[in-house]
């Protein structure tokens, strides 16, 4: 076995367990390139934060991992959304936290090399798998606003064929099931709303690309959160005022990154901007009324308050589905009733 490491000192507690299962040798990363053997199963333990490292790991792999049906597991040193999405595109076949009992990450490395050549279901047909390839295209294009670059179409296109694929083969249930236990409440929540956005377009059996421009706008409808401060972002309790005063510009602050990319629908531009509109005009930020808010708008909000409703977050337990229901219905004239109706059976198979 091959243990790739920044940190090799470290790394011997590790080596030492392994060195259970079979012959074990530990690298460092700096010298990853030094030479070439075929090994059952590569662990990764490095620090992925920047991009020399990435690269450098990038590289020991291209050269370790002579064939691809070798598994690599991950020894994350956190658990951020950029971390796992960077991992799984380095080839990550599963992640597990370096601070794990050895025991177990000895475990976890036992089961993959047993099951390496073992006919498996293909990832991506698992609800989990797909969530997570939905949130690394979510990743990314949260990643490129913060950077000041343009969303990448291709992973918008990438995330909304991966939700929309999931909740035709699944139940809706399922996926809110398994989003809900990611750890980020930004990505967690998209990836919520995406879900029911995507159920309630098949409700309503909306044309195909309708159901494409709705999934990438529920997507990266909250994408504006990307400049609000972190710590606004991540409280553990319910925000004051002025948190929610700052909190409240990230629709505007959104529409603004976008509204200068050529390709972004104006159905997205209109969702970023106009998701927290009500039809009697005490929604924000313009205030809109009635006629001046579009059914592409209106079928988000339902669903971006449902979510918000149902999912965890530490200072709050989730919503039952018909608590939530009724919180909406009790909502009235802000809403639009008879898409509220409409989205009751998307509901019913929440439950």
């Amino acid at each position: 076995m091959l243990i790739l490491t920044d940190r090799a000192r470290d790394a011997r507690r590790i080596h030492d367990y392994l060195t259970r299962r079979g012959r074990c040798r530990v690298v460092d990363l700096h010298e990853a390139q030094a030479q070439t053997s075929i090994h059952p199963i590569i662990v990764c333990d490095v620090e992925i934060g920047n991009e020399t490292s990435v690269k450098l790991l990038g590289a020991a792999l291209t050269k370790h991992r002579v064939d691809a049906g070798i598994p690599v597991l991950f020894l994350t040193r956190d658990s951020s959304s950029r971390t796992a999405s960077l991992a799984l595109s380095l080839g990550a076949t599963e992640l597990i936290h370096s601070s794990a009992p050895p025991a177990l990450i000895l475990a976890v490395a036992e089961r993959l090399i047993d099951s390496k050549n073992k006919p498996v279901t293909r990832p991506a047909s698992t609800t989990e798998a797909r969530a997570l390839d939905a949130k690394s295209a979510l990743a990314g294009c949260f990643d490129t606003v913060k950077r000041g670059e343009p969303v990448s179409i291709a992973e918008l296109n990438k995330g909304a064929n991966v939700v929309l694929s999931a909740i035709k083969q699944t139940k809706i249930r399922l996926w809110l099931d398994v989003v809900r236990q990611f750890d980020d409440v930004t990505y967690q929540h998209c990836l919520l709303v995406a879900g029911l956005v995507a159920a309630f377009s098949f409700r309503l059996s909306l044309a195909p690309t309708q159901q494409q421009l709705l999934s990438q706008a529920a997507l990266i409808h909250d994408v504006g959160k990307a400049y609000i401060p972190r710590d606004i972002l991540n409280k553990t309790s319910a925000l004051s005022k002025s948190e929610m005063d700052v909190m409240r510009t990230h629709a505007a602050l959104g529409y603004g990154m976008l509204a200068g990319q050529d390709r972004i629908s104006p159905v997205i531009l209109d969702v970023v901007r106009h998701h927290h509109e009500y039809l009697d005009g005490t929604g924000y930020p313009d205030r809109l009324h009635g006629s001046q808010i579009s059914a592409y708008v209106r079928i988000v909000t339902i669903c971006d308050i449902y979510a918000a409703l149902i999912e965890r977050r530490p200072y709050k337990a989730p919503m039952q589905p018909q608590r939530a229901l009724a919180v909406l219905i009790g909502m009235g004239v802000k809403l639009d009733g008879e898409l509220l109706k409409s989205f009751e059976s998307v509901i019913a198979d929440t439950g």
